[in-house]
């Protein structure tokens, strides 16, 4: 589940269309404990603006001011721990600062599904400590 309560980070602040000429076209890149984890370009999203809104009204009716989330390429990325630092930027926009909260504490292999397969790996990365490991 992606959307948990109190759980939509956005910012440093929020503008509107006509405030971004080509929203096909902005680099991004995003940070973890200040290590570059990503750095793309929104060309490369796998469903292009036009079309996520296509297909969000045809099940879901857009009001003004509604935001529609549409993530990471998820390249580069492993799970997020407890204490960790992360920042993402879009290029013109500001950097968005946040910090990783888990009560639980718990614990993962830093690696991703890429450094998996390229060690003849299977699945997701184990979770390796914490309640439900």
């Amino acid at each position: 589940m992606k959307s948990r309560d109190t759980f939509a980070p956005m910012g440093p602040w929020i503008v509107t269309a006509d405030e971004i000429s080509d929203p096909q076209s902005l680099p991004i890149k995003l940070w973890v404990n200040g290590e570059l984890k990503q750095n793309f370009n929104s060309d490369d999203m796998a469903h292009k603006i036009p079309r996520i809104i296509e297909w969000v009204t045809s099940i879901h009716t857009l009001e003004p001011g509604d935001i529609v989330a549409t993530g990471t390429n998820h390249r580069g990325l492993s799970a997020l721990m407890d204490g960790d630092k992360v920042e993402m930027e879009i290029d013109g926009l500001g950097i968005l600062h946040l910090g990783v909260k888990d009560d639980l504490k718990r614990t993962w292999l830093r690696e991703t599904r890429l450094d998996r397969a390229n060690n003849g790996l299977e699945g997701t990365t184990p979770q390796i400590s914490g309640k439900y490991s």
